[in-house]
């Protein structure tokens, strides 16, 4: 990569700036011009909401429950996910016959499961991590199957002529492979752990922020709604944010490979 693409761009920051007053400026003249139900916080209100909650005890310690159960999902997803799909991919006769589990099970929405889970595990922070698990599984079970399945004609034909141990093949040829897929994969089911455990709570009143929102909406308090659903996606924009870094620093490799 090289100095250029790594400086920032003061003409691109500007732009995304001016995206941003565009939209809040709508958002304002949208509030005034009555279109919205007359509840609906205006711009300052927000900003003013979003000030107070941040220095609250309550929303650091709704966020810290969140971001527990968040985090706790996705790792749990990851793990399995990455595990599962090299094997399936690495396969042939597993990867056929495991599509139509696997098509169905990423078709499936999870969230109506949500009843079931609690039946069994109650409303709490180890349903809200099973939740979690469940959904960010297939985002990353899915491309490191793809990734698995990318193996140029010569290199496998190269692994068979040679006889390299399965182990060495594992390491330099199949995994390496696979990261970019991989990668990609991770950081979209991180994006989903925030958005599920935000959902589970607003629906199974589950300690977090989604449970402030609901209790915010019961109480009319519009403006602080709006701020924790402000923090719910600053979060998830910032966890994306890192493993984009993370993955451009740690797979510079194949951005040279294919620049």
């Amino acid at each position: 990569m090289s100095n250029q693409a790594r400086t920032v761009d003061p003409g691109l920051a500007l732009q995304r700036l001016l995206a941003v007053a565009v939209l809040l400026a709508v958002w304002q003249v949208v509030v005034f011009s009555g279109v919205l139900p007359s509840m609906t916080p205006g711009v300052v209100e927000i900003a003013a909401a979003i000030g107070s909650t941040i220095t609250s005890a309550v929303f650091w310690a709704s966020l810290g429950k969140t971001m527990l159960a968040a985090l706790s999902g996705w790792l749990i997803a990851v793990a399995a996910g990455t595990g599962l799909g090299l094997l399936v991919g690495s396969l042939p006769r597993l990867d056929r016959s495991s599509s139509i589990l696997i098509d169905f099970g990423r078709s499936f929405p999870v969230l109506a499961l949500m009843p079931v889970v609690i039946m069994m595990l109650g409303s709490n922070t180890r349903m809200e991590i099973v939740v979690v698990a469940l959904s960010c599984l297939w985002p990353v079970l899915v491309q490191t199957i793809y990734g698995a399945r990318r193996q140029e004609a010569a290199v496998v034909d190269t692994v068979r002529t040679f006889r390299i141990p399965k182990l060495l093949w594992f390491r330099r040829v199949l995994l390496p492979g696979a990261m970019p897929f991989i990668a990609t994969g991770i950081r979209i089911s991180a994006s989903i752990s925030i958005l599920v455990a935000v959902g589970v709570e607003v629906l199974s009143q589950a300690p977090g922020i989604g449970r402030q929102i609901t209790l915010a909406q019961q109480a009319q308090h519009w403006d602080k709604a709006f701020a924790y659903l402000f923090f719910a996606g600053l979060v998830g924009w910032g966890i994306a944010l890192l493993l984009q870094t993370a993955e451009a620093r740690l797979l510079k490799w194949n951005r040279q490979a294919n620049g």
